[in-house]
């Protein structure tokens, strides 16, 4: 016999109604009186806030630890965190860790495999999926989590509803205050979160990993402020990027490097770029010995490609070593380390065109499985 899920009507109310009063509430609002471009540029700013404090406090700073920051920014992600209506960051962390560690399991409190629609926000709607109970022994010995925690309420109403108020009637439009940087904010915010949970295992490619449901996807990076490469996050979920080469689209990354360039972050966790680049080539060694292709050529070539990437570092190092030596050697050393310094930078071009060549008979082999 099926047990009926209790449905937790506080959470499903809020979930359910904030959106349809908000939206109506919005619509006659904007009928009946004129908003300004500065008010937008507020909501935008606040908006960004909002996803950020999730994305970088709860996610990055507390679920994982990948970073650490001082109490004053501490305080703030908090504060910005709790506007977004998502509970406390303690609970937060705790579901989201049970994540990582059950993905795709019953165990997952918000697993794909339930459906999209249940991953995305139904989870939240039912008893057993919500009222898990917290574990993260780390998080709960400091006392601002804490006290979140237990004063959620006033947190959140806090930030969420009368900051909101506050800065509306900065405008003179405490009622669009309440509306558009309250209501209307915490609908999109939320929703934005949430693709991380559904889209993320839903859209993408599996670049890291393909026995988990997580993918990459520039369109979800766009959507949830980097934490669209997601494949990437599940299988190295200590780095504090998401998107780790410059161009990767991660509004998060940009924020925690901004946050250490003022010394308001340390401690900046990444994963070395062999562990990814070998992730990544078992991921696709896999699939291409499902497609026909030599194991034995494709450890070769695997084993090529990471030992010319360890040599490219080395020579690197060494380079850098002698060329400090170099700016403070003598006269009489001063051409002895010149011509070293020549036979370093030779070496290593070399090896980088032994890596790039390695790498590109691998991609042929990639790209003749999928012709």
């Amino acid at each position: 016999m099926k047990i009926k899920k209790q449905i937790d009507w506080p959470v499903a109310l809020f979930l359910t109604l904030n959106p349809i009063v908000g939206l109506t509430l919005f619509f006659i609002y904007l009928y009946f009186f004129d908003t300004t471009v500065a008010m937008w540029v507020v909501f935008l700013v606040f908006a960004a806030l909002t996803n950020l404090s999730i994305t970088a406090g709860y996610h990055r700073l507390f679920a994982h630890r990948s970073y650490e920051t001082n109490t004053f920014m501490k305080f703030w992600l908090l504060f910005f965190g709790s506007s977004a209506f998502q509970g406390p960051a303690l609970k937060w962390a705790s579901d989201h860790r049970r994540h990582h560690s059950h993905i795709d399991t019953t165990k997952d409190p918000y697993s794909i495999k339930k459906g999209f629609w249940y991953a995305h926000m139904g989870w939240l709607f039912y008893k057993d999926s919500v009222d898990l109970d917290i574990k993260a022994p780390d998080l709960e010995k400091d006392r601002l989590l804490q006290h979140q925690n237990k004063h959620y309420l006033l947190w959140s109403i806090g930030a969420g509803f009368v900051f909101p108020i506050l800065i509306g009637l900065f405008f003179g439009a405490p009622l669009g205050g309440l509306i558009i940087f309250g209501s209307l904010r915490i609908f999109l915010t939320q929703q934005s979160t949430f693709f991380v949970n559904s889209l993320c295992h839903t859209l993408g490619e599996q670049t890291y990993s393909k026995e988990i449901s997580a993918r990459d996807s520039f369109i979800v990076a766009v959507l949830t402020h980097g934490e669209g490469y997601h494949n990437f996050h599940h299988q190295f979920q200590l780095d504090y990027r998401n998107g780790i080469k410059w161009y990767h689209w991660d509004p998060t990354k940009w924020m925690i490097q901004l946050m250490n360039l003022f010394g308001m972050a340390k401690k900046l966790k990444t994963i070395p770029a062999q562990e990814i680049l070998k992730a990544k080539l078992n991921s696709e060694a896999k699939w291409l010995e499902a497609k026909g292709v030599s194991a034995e050529k494709l450890e070769d070539l695997k084993l090529k490609i990471l030992e010319t990437q360890i040599k490219i570092k080395k020579f690197k190092e060494e380079y850098a070593i002698i060329k400090r030596d170099w700016k403070n050697s003598s006269q009489e050393r001063w051409n002895e380390l010149q011509i070293q310094i020549a036979e370093m930078k030779l070496n290593i071009k070399n090896a980088k065109a032994e890596f790039k060549f390695a790498l590109k008979e691998w991609q042929m082999y990639t790209q003749l499985a999928t012709a």
